[in-house]
């Protein structure tokens, strides 16, 4: 059974570590829109092991989102968790074939011979605009913003203060434009600075007067009534 305290640590971790991890990540993120081939076949290594690590990252952001609202009923929390999810399955399959399908094509690039690197990098530009990827991409963006969206929801009802709640809407809104840096490093900022505010200090408040009254009642049913 896992302890209180190794409980707390990794919540904090996937609550504050991730975004935080992403935040500066993406500070690193190419935007090679102009030229995408010629832009990624000298960073292929570093462009691919980037997406790797995102894709895990993202993965562990939806998580984040379910602690976000951890311990919270009704319908908005429940839309919450299962909007985190579907941000997840298809924003993790849009990066995959953005990041990683395009990097370790463009690896191979340099050492084909010349007949193949034109089909290679027609194959890069194809996946790097492909309609169905792109798709993918949208309804991660969308399925982010309601669960952002029903987590403030959820989080108000449950008597969070206003003003991180209302903040909520910066990482809603700036990864509608790209994770690529500056507004990946935005997004992913913003989203930590919220959490931070409300882990440490609603949380916190709740998780100290949830002990006392379980500490209250515990004496009281020792001692019994006067």
């Amino acid at each position: 059974m896992t302890s209180v305290p190794s409980k707390n640590l990794l919540r904090r971790l996937i609550l504050l570590g991730t975004p935080l991890s992403l935040a500066v990540l993406m500070l690193f993120h190419p935007s090679p829109y102009d030229d995408v081939a010629g832009a990624l076949v000298p960073i292929a290594g570093f462009w691919t092991v980037l997406h790797a690590v995102q894709f895990v990252l993202f993965a562990l952001m939806g998580w984040a989102v379910w602690l976000l609202v951890e311990g919270l009923g009704g319908i908005a929390a429940t839309v919450s968790r299962v909007a985190a999810a579907v941000f997840v399955l298809f924003y993790d399959v849009g990066d995959a074939v953005a990041g990683i399908a395009t990097g370790i094509l463009a690896g191979r690039i340099a050492g084909a011979p010349d007949g193949e690197r034109a089909g290679l990098v027609a194959a890069v530009e194809a996946l790097f605009a492909d309609p169905t990827k792109s798709l993918a991409f949208t309804v991660g963006i969308y399925a982010w913003v309601l669960a952002l969206v029903a987590a403030g929801v959820a989080l108000r009802r449950a008597g969070a203060p206003l003003a991180p709640i209302l903040l909520l809407a910066l990482p809603a809104f700036f990864v509608t434009f790209d994770h690529a840096f500056p507004f990946g490093s935005l997004t992913f900022a913003s989203f930590f600075l919220v959490a931070l505010w409300l882990e440490l200090s609603w949380r916190r408040r709740t998780s100290l007067e949830a002990a006392r009254a379980a500490s209250g009642a515990r004496r009281f049913a020792n001692t019994g009534p006067a």
